[in-house]
């Protein structure tokens, strides 16, 4: 889930069933597109300083050092523990936090095994504790990556160039005959990756939720750990998916569909459109497709945004190549790229997206 090895491992090959391999490939951080931390240290170790030395980014994470004291009681390994970019007000690393929630959860362990509580006359009260902060965990740790993501240049250093990278292989495939095979490519990575690819894709239950931005926090208006969607996403109509503080489930996957249309079904010259799925489930979009959005998640209301994928009188409108293309653009000329900060070159200096 959280500790693999940060280089991007990537599957090719096709969905045929006379091919009984696939290619394998661990690539260099020198040429991973999936973990700008890791491959421009310096660049994101600054990027992420600027989001956290913020008045309110530094107030709200204060409110939870409570939390994170209370926590690190009980899991005291939490207690103490380096802290990438400087370390932060509440003290933990809130990834670290939550891992223990995610993957005990997803394992069928209690979360008190292996403490020194466990068989003693205190587990289930320390159970019952510990299933209490699992939300605001998550909900906390939700804010501190909205906050990262909130930052144009943050996240379109992560996003941008795996975007060009499936933009590039989308291409090549509509040059493709009638008679040859499409490929299929599977890329491993973080869960904070997964989640910046949503935020800079724009995601509509990120985008447009009740309280966007984190607003109500920053300015002490909100709940801080109130109406969390954990680890997933409603199929129904109701308002469920409204919220962004959301964090991707166990083993979460998002899927980047090339669809071709069938003659007489094309809309000018778009004969490809583009699928966005996550977890089974269609996405509606809301990203940005021009410099006048001046963020992310800044106060350009989601209803002067083109949406993508959302069905009203039985049309739709969906995302084509060019559309994506022109969000990756937007992306690039808010990001870094064009830089020479650090080259590139991964210099052994240890940043890591396990420093939330």
């Amino acid at each position: 889930h959280e500790h693999m090895d940060p280089s991007t491992l990537a599957l090719s090959g096709d969905l045929s069933d006379d091919q009984s391999s696939v290619q394998v490939q661990v690539r260099d951080k020198k040429i991973d597109t999936l973990n700008a931390f890791d491959k421009r240290p310096k660049m994101m170790n600054d990027l992420v300083k600027n989001v956290i030395s913020m008045e309110g980014f530094q107030r709200v994470d204060s409110d939870a050092k409570g939390l994170a004291d209370e926590l690190s009681e009980f899991l005291p390994g939490l207690s103490g523990a380096p802290q990438a970019f400087g370390g932060t007000p509440s003290g933990i690393n809130w990834i670290h936090a939550n891992d223990h929630f995610v993957c005990r959860r997803a394992h069928g362990i209690p979360l008190s095994a292996f403490s020194d509580y466990e068989g003693t006359s205190d587990e289930e009260e320390v159970e019952r504790l510990l299933e209490s902060w699992a939300t605001p965990v998550c909900s906390h740790l939700s804010w501190r990556f909205r906050e990262w993501y909130a930052c144009p240049k943050l996240v379109a250093a992560i996003a941008a160039p795996p975007f060009q990278e499936m933009l590039d292989q989308m291409i090549d495939v509509t040059s493709m005959g009638a008679d040859e095979r499409r490929p299929f490519v599977v890329y491993s990575a973080h869960d904070v990756t997964l989640l910046a690819l949503l935020y800079a894709i724009g995601a509509d239950f990120l985008v447009s939720g009740e309280d966007c931005g984190g607003r109500d926090m920053v300015e002490g208006t909100g709940g801080t750990h109130s109406h969390m969607v954990e680890g997933s996403i409603s199929n129904s109509s109701q308002h469920s998916m409204s919220s962004w503080r959301w964090w991707p489930d166990y083993s979460s996957a998002i899927a980047f569909e090339l669809v071709r249309l069938n003659k007489g079904h094309e809309y000018g010259d778009t004969t490809h459109i583009i699928r966005v799925i996550l977890n089974g489930r269609t996405l509606c979009l809301l990203p940005r497709l021009s410099t006048d959005d001046e963020g992310i998640l800044k106060d350009q209301p989601p209803c002067s945004r083109q949406r993508f994928g959302a069905v009203s009188e039985g049309q739709s409108q969906m995302l084509s190549l060019s559309d994506f293309a022109q969000i990756i653009s937007v992306l690039e000329q808010s990001s870094y790229a064009s830089t020479n900060e650090d080259g590139g070159v991964y210099n052994g200096t240890k940043v890591g997206v396990e420093g939330g």
